[in-house]
């Protein structure tokens, strides 16, 4: 790695210009308009030399889906703005936005709903926790709560801020069991009354 010694190269002198007309400006910023190759800034050493010679300073950060993972640089002698934590409040992204849309346009949506509307893979926002990120960032909110044959109760989602629905209390081994005699009871009565019809 080649790192120049001195600050009076024509790109050198390029890149403090740039700066000192524009404040918060990524290596791709300054690589663009100061006319310097991104490879040259930034694995070349001359951010790098710049920063030890204590010209610029790193006075922001990037935020992208994935984090706040680019440095913005700055004219001046000033201590690196340290990089920011990224939280779920922070987080977005093309799914997500689908997700709101879809909620905006259908109304109420469980996830799997949701994944139908979109096109989305239910799995990708279940793991991603998508409707849990949107609940966080008041985009959206729980509105009910339905039963799920396969398992436990299932939010059902609406776009925008509101007052969550609470979730139900889940029913007791008890209750489960006189609710599937109740079931049985009622579905062998409809076939008596079908078997009496067909004797007719």
């Amino acid at each position: 790695m080649i790192i120049p010694d001195e600050t009076n190269s024509p790109a050198m002198q390029r890149i403090l210009a740039l700066l000192a007309k524009k404040a918060d400006m990524s290596a791709s910023d300054i690589s663009r308009e100061a006319f310097v190759g991104l490879t040259t800034l930034a694995c070349g050493g001359y951010l790098k030399a710049l920063r030890t010679k204590r010209l610029v300073h790193v006075s922001g950060w990037r935020k992208t889906a994935k984090g706040f993972v680019t440095p913005l640089f700055s004219l001046g002698n000033r201590s690196d703005l340290p990089r920011p934590e990224f939280s779920d409040e922070d987080r977005d992204s093309a799914g997500m936005a689908l997700i709101v849309a879809a909620l905006t346009r259908f109304g109420m949506l469980t996830y799997i709903e949701a994944a139908q509307a979109t096109g989305l893979s239910p799995n990708t926002i279940k793991n991603a926790r998508y409707m849990d990120i949107l609940v966080k960032q008041k985009k959206i909110h729980i509105t009910a709560w339905r039963h799920n044959r396969a398992g436990p109760m299932i939010a059902v989602y609406t776009a925008g801020n509101g007052k969550p629905a609470e979730k139900p209390t889940p029913l007791s081994h008890a209750e489960k069991c006189r609710r599937s005699r109740e079931k049985k009871r009622v579905l062998s009565e409809d076939r008596g009354i079908i078997a009496q019809l067909a004797r007719i």
